[in-house]
């Protein structure tokens, strides 16, 4: 056997290097030739935006994730089906226009996607929203004074993804590898009607959150099924005009999270999409960029009944009023109450009625004669009808107050002359007096003993004490203001004890006191 020549073995070695080579050099090709990607998340505040970009993440953690005040970033590594690197998406998060100059740059309109995040949870503020960010992102782009040789490339780019999507039923591997092979021969289909009439030259998603919501919707707004048919139609139709797509997903509840990544890596490195479209589900619609038509939204519409294609979404998706609102009553201010009043009891001076704090609400009836008595008039008779009280008078009783004063519209009845009250010695006086003169006029009628002597027989000897005392009345009559107390006493038990023993007192002289022991 003849020996293999030197010449033999350099060309062998030189094949197996030459294989390694185009290895490693298709190796890096592969994985820096599709570069890093960027996606900018825009929205109102607590709209759902950094609790859905942590469950796009796999983030585990189950807590409330509080709202980002400025700019919020992540990043995910996006791998091919043989789990390898083959590229980066930074997402960043914001809710205020002054970052979007920072986030979206002239150098990164070719690898960025715009995402604008809605809120179920007030429907009818989703059309204002997704103008706002739309003629915001508008207006940033002509900041950017693109070249317009470039901004038509961004464009094309744009249509050419529009155009070129298909559902994954149809893709397979060899159509795949046709496409790699063949892009500039591959027949693109032309945009249909009503698609693309606003092309701002970056590929846009819409992300409808918070779909948990639409139960609540049901119980608190009285939302029925075709509420949320007119929301799809609506946003369907606005997102076929500037070529987007659309997602409804919650993020409390993992719902289409996972899709929503996937779908950036599809469009971003051309990655397999095994998700099909979905508009049947009401809370997990997904229409990809290039699926979706005028024929196929207007199969939404055929079902209306209460909606109209002609009114503004506006005037249709409006939040109930609120009963509790009517309820609240507004105070007035305390200032312009007193000023008021304050006018009132001026005009009552001027017109010469006295001035009073009582005014008659408006919320009285008219007809209503009564007033209620002015507190200063009563207070001013009060205190004059003690001022003006007789020294002689004797005190009224403690179960006897005085009769409030008459108030307007009444009759009071004329009140009898009451005799005038007399000291208690004017009293007996006045007694012995009548006594004796009875006794003149008819002799032989027994003596009738005084009231006072029928029920308290001892009270005769403070009588004749009294009676013989003079000097010592007034002393007499300071006791009589209160009930005699002291001398009432005794002469229960003198009655007692004469009661006791048997023994009648003897009746004393007819007109005559009895003589002081």
């Amino acid at each position: 056997m003849a020996p293999i020549s030197s010449s033999k073995k350099g060309s062998e070695v030189e094949v197996k290097e030459d294989i390694w080579s185009d290895l490693l050099s298709s190796l890096k090709t592969r994985t820096t030739s599709r570069g890093n990607k960027t996606v900018i998340m825009l929205g109102t505040p607590k709209s759902g935006k950094s609790t859905l970009m942590s469950k796009m993440m796999d983030s585990k953690d189950t807590e409330r994730i509080e709202s980002t005040p400025g700019v919020a970033f992540n990043y995910v590594t996006v791998k091919d089906e043989e789990k390898e690197r083959i590229g980066q998406i930074g997402v960043h998060s914001t809710s205020y226009k002054h970052f979007l100059p920072l986030l979206l740059t002239k150098e990164r309109m070719n690898n960025s996607m715009v995402v604008i995040v809605l809120s179920l949870d007030k429907p009818w503020n989703l059309e204002e929203e997704l103008l706002y960010w739309t003629s915001l992102l508008e207006e940033h782009i002509k900041t950017l004074q693109i070249d317009e040789r470039d901004l038509a490339k961004m464009r094309q780019n744009v249509v050419d993804l529009f155009s070129s999507y298909k559902s994954p039923e149809n893709k397979d591997e060899k159509e795949e590898e046709k496409k790699n092979k063949e892009e500039e021969d591959e027949v693109i289909l032309p945009v249909p009607e009503g698609a693309l009439v606003n092309n701002l030259g970056i590929p846009i998603m819409v992300v409808l959150s918070k779909v948990d919501c639409m139960s609540v919707l049901q119980k608190e707004n009285d939302f029925s099924e075709e509420h949320f048919e007119y929301i799809q139609w609506h946003l369907r139709k606005s997102c076929l005009s500037f070529g987007a797509g659309l997602l409804y997903c919650s993020p409390r509840e993992n719902s289409n999270t996972r899709l929503l990544l996937d779908y950036m890596s599809h469009v971003f490195y051309n990655l397999k999409l095994k998700t099909e479209p979905q508009v049947i589900d009401r809370d997990a619609i997904f229409v990809p960029i290039g699926w979706d038509n005028l024929s196929k939204i207007s199969l939404v519409s055929e079902g209306f009944v209460q909606f109209s294609q002609l009114k503004p979404f506006a005037e249709q998706i409006a939040p109930l009023p609120d009963i509790r609102q009517k309820r609240v009553m507004k105070g007035e201010d305390d200032q312009l109450f007193l000023t008021r009043m304050q006018a009132v009891l001026v005009e009552k001076q001027k017109s010469g009625s006295p001035a009073t704090t009582h005014k008659v609400l408006e919320g009285e009836a008219k007809g209503s004669t009564k007033t209620p008595p002015p507190a200063d008039g009563v207070l001013a008779n009060f205190f004059n009808s003690l001022l003006t009280k007789k020294p002689g008078s004797g005190p009224t009783s403690p179960n006897h107050s005085p009769s409030p004063p008459p108030t307007q519209g009444t009759l009071v009845p004329p009140k009898k002359a009451l005799a005038p009250q007399l000291s208690a010695p004017q009293q007996r006086e006045e007694h012995e007096k009548k006594a004796l003169a009875s006794t003149r006029s008819n002799p032989e009628a027994p003596e009738e003993k005084p009231e006072a002597q029928k029920e308290k027989p001892a009270a005769v000897k403070t009588t004749t004490k009294l009676a013989a005392a003079p000097a010592a009345a007034p002393a007499a009559v300071g006791r009589e203001k209160s009930p005699t107390k002291t001398p009432s006493k005794m002469p229960v038990k003198k009655a007692g004890a004469a009661a006791a023993t048997g023994m009648k007192k003897p009746a004393p002289k007819r007109g005559l006191p009895q003589p002081r022991k």
